[in-house]
C-alpha cells in the first residue's frame, strides 16, 4: 500500500502554475486579463474619478470665494459697529 501511495504522488504533476507545459497558455490569459483591466480603467473608472476630482475642486474654489466675501462683510460690519 505504501508503494502505491508514493507512486501516485510521483505521478501527480504538482501545482499547475509551476508546470512549464502550461506557461504559454497562462501567459496568454495573463495578457488578455491585463488588457481587459487596462481598458476598463481607462474607459470607465479613470474618467469618473477625474470628473469627481474636477467637481470637488470647483466646489472648494466656490466655497473659498464665498468665505472670502463673508469675511469682508464681517469686517465691514465690525467697522460699522465701532
Amino acid at each position: 500500500m505504501a508503494t502505491e501511495a508514493t507512486g501516485a504522488v510521483e505521478a501527480a504533476p504538482g501545482m499547475p502554475q509551476l508546470d512549464f507545459s502550461t506557461f504559454p497558455n497562462q501567459l496568454f490569459w495573463l495578457i488578455i486579463t491585463l488588457v481587459a483591466i487596462y481598458l476598463i480603467l481607462t474607459k470607465v473608472a479613470l474618467p469618473r474619478i477625474g470628473s469627481v476630482l474636477a467637481e470637488r475642486s470647483g466646489t472648494i474654489t466656490n466655497d473659498l470665494a464665498a468665505a472670502e466675501q463673508l469675511k469682508l462683510a464681517a469686517v465691514e460690519a465690525e467697522k460699522a459697529y465701532n
